[in-house]
């Protein structure tokens, strides 16, 4: 059994890398700090004229541009998986029953197929940390105790990373439904969401859809006529190099605009047991690679009877347990995504309100953007961004209950749940206006 911290990490750097599509293309990994924060640095393309002045002046000073620092305690993710006897015991997965191993013989395997299951939960967080800060602008962080309290949402310490001042200012609304407009239409909406980065001196070149967004576009023959198909090389587009759930459809160009377009449809089970969507349905965002990156801070535990500090992506660790004769594998990161720019992207839904529109009259079917608000209801009841934030049915489904709001259940969908209590609260409102 290999138990020295430097010699695992060594070893999970060899490990097969995964592809994580969001992270690696707009968030790459940074500097790793020898401390328990991280430093993230963030800057406001400026957009100031020079002034002219008269010779004999020298100068005029102008406004600096939005520049921020900031020392950040770094989340911490830390999965573990025990190894007792009776695993040992039983025959490996693929294993020849009469092969005659031993419980030491299978011993190292396990503890790799343990540590490489760790390392992939720990990147599909990453992940998933990632794609949350894309369509939220910020990373909402629950520090649990116990596996049992994650599992059911409760008693935990949130931390929040906020990349914005005042309102989330990324978000675009089109001017009518999305399914009823026609190509050109479409097509000019991507035109004007890249000429607002323009106006930020922000150059978009990808286009990222879910699937739902994808069929809209590539089952109309009006917008296959402006998809330039002799220009996508099919032979140099390599499958294996795409992470799995994503799908690269090619590129466009609207009026010198060139994007490459991209379908994004990957899932993670969160701890609560909910299989969940990376981006929700509806989503379309203007991105570009390397929008921020991903830094990391260091993790102390005690080993040997003394404390020692790891700064790496991810540190494994074994921790052998004589007493209850078992061996946990454990892995620690410490990660922190943020943008360089936090007006450097633009996402949109195309279930979202429509500009001009109240959420009343929309008739919109997912509410993910339209319905938010930061400050509470004079009620006492939660606003949407706060129903929106519950992970479990049990949560949102006593929630309702408080509220008056009877019949739901386990049965329905999570964001079935959300939808109803959304829409019960709007009815709510509407009748004692």
């Amino acid at each position: 059994m290999v138990i020295e911290t430097k010699k695992l990490i060594a070893t999970i750097k060899k490990l097969y890398p995964v592809q994580q599509f969001f992270k690696n293309r707009y968030f790459p990994d940074g500097k790793v700090y020898y401390s328990e924060k991280a430093l993230i640095e963030t800057k406001k393309k400026g957009r100031v004229a020079a002034p002219f002045v008269i010779p004999l002046v020298g100068g005029i000073p102008i406004e600096k541009d939005g520049y921020r620092a900031h020392e950040v305690d770094a989340p911490y993710i830390a999965p573990k998986l025990p190894i007792t006897a009776s695993d040992l015991e039983k025959k490996a997965f693929g294993e020849d029953p009469q092969s005659g191993r031993s419980p030491a013989d299978r011993e190292n395997e396990v503890e790799a197929e343990y540590i490489d299951d760790l390392r992939k939960s720990i990147l599909r967080r990453h992940e998933q940390m990632c794609t949350e800060l894309i369509m939220t602008g910020k990373i909402r962080m629950k520090h649990f105790s116990t596996a049992e309290d994650a599992a059911k949402d409760i008693k935990y310490t949130e931390k929040l990373l906020r990349f914005y001042e005042g309102e989330f200012g990324n978000i675009y609304r089109f001017p009518k439904e999305f399914a009823s407009m026609t190509a050109k239409e479409k097509i000019q909406e991507l035109y004007k969401m890249s000429s607002e980065l323009r106006k930020r001196q922000v150059r978009a070149t990808d286009l990222v859809m879910t699937s739902d967004v994808s069929m809209l576009f590539m089952t109309d023959p009006e917008f296959l006529d402006f998809y330039d198909k002799s220009k996508v090389d099919i032979g140099k587009i390599k499958p294996e190099e795409l992470p799995d759930g994503v799908v690269y459809n090619g590129g466009i160009n609207i009026n010198g605009v060139v994007l490459s377009m991209f379908t994004y449809d990957d899932e993670y089970e969160d701890m609560d047991g909910e299989v969940k969507e990376m981006l929700p349905k509806g989503t379309i965002a203007l991105l570009h690679p390397g929008i921020g990156e991903t830094v990391y801070a260091q993790v102390t535990f005690v080993k040997d009877g003394n404390f020692r500090s790891y700064a790496e992506k991810i540190i494994p660790r074994l921790v052998a347990d004589e007493k209850n004769n078992m061996v946990e594998v454990q892995a620690f990161s410490r990660p922190v995504m943020f943008p360089y720019d936090w007006d450097s992207w633009l996402v949109g839904n195309i279930y979202d309100t429509v500009s001009g529109q109240s959420d009343s009259d929309s008739g919109a079917e997912t509410y993910q953007l339209s319905r938010t608000s930061d400050s509470d209801n004079a009620d006492g009841r939660k606003t949407a961004e706060e129903v929106e934030a519950m992970r479990t049915k049990a949560e949102v489904v006593a929630y309702a209950e408080s509220i008056g709001l009877t019949g739901l259940d386990d049965s329905m969908k999570l964001d079935e749940l959300k939808n109803a209590v959304l829409d019960y609260q709007e009815a709510d409102l509407m009748g004692t206006e």
